[in-house]
């Protein structure tokens, strides 16, 4: 195992001790377990992508408006949410599962738009299916399958398409 896996066991067992709030021996060896699993399942995620200076420091520029944008949507779907908890919004019968087209999107871009999708509240993935490059999502909300797709890809064009293609 290289230096670099190692470190990311080590920062993801760490990171999960801190989630469970313990550094139990027992939790640390755990966490190991689940860090290396973690890497196993997404072996892409540790790969850092082969950039020129000029392309890596562009990315690098645009990467706080993705976070901006990140966290305005996080903050959205979280609004979206809590109006369906306290019974402002009633969307009985309309949670369904949609395919979002991968499109041009890279691997990395895949990732990253998967997590977006679970990080934001309402909305989850399901299944990534690289046959039919789709990512199948499931959302709280489904009753118009156009607007989610045309949200999903509005965020991935003007935000995340320039740190993460």
């Amino acid at each position: 195992m290289s230096r670099r896996s190692v470190a990311h066991v080590l920062s993801l067992a760490l990171l999960y001790a801190l989630m469970v709030g313990s550094f139990h021996p027992v939790d640390l060896a755990l966490g190991a377990v689940l860090a290396l699993g973690v890497m196993r399942l997404f072996p892409m995620a540790g790969l850092p992508p082969v950039l020129s200076p000029r392309e890596h420091w562009r990315r690098t520029l645009h990467l706080p408006r993705f976070g901006w944008a990140l966290a305005v949507l996080v903050a959205k779907s979280c609004f979206q949410v809590l109006t369906v908890i306290f019974g402002h919004r009633d969307l009985t019968n309309r949670a369904g599962v949609v395919d979002v087209p991968m499109g041009e999107r890279t691997a990395r871009g895949v990732q990253v738009s998967s997590w977006v999708m679970s990080l934001s509240p309402g909305t989850v993935l399901l299944e990534l299916d690289w046959e039919k490059r789709v990512m199948r999502m499931h959302a709280l909300d489904a009753s118009d399958p156009e607007q989610l797709l045309r949200q999903q890809d509005d965020f991935y064009q003007r935000y995340q398409r320039a740190v993460f293609p």
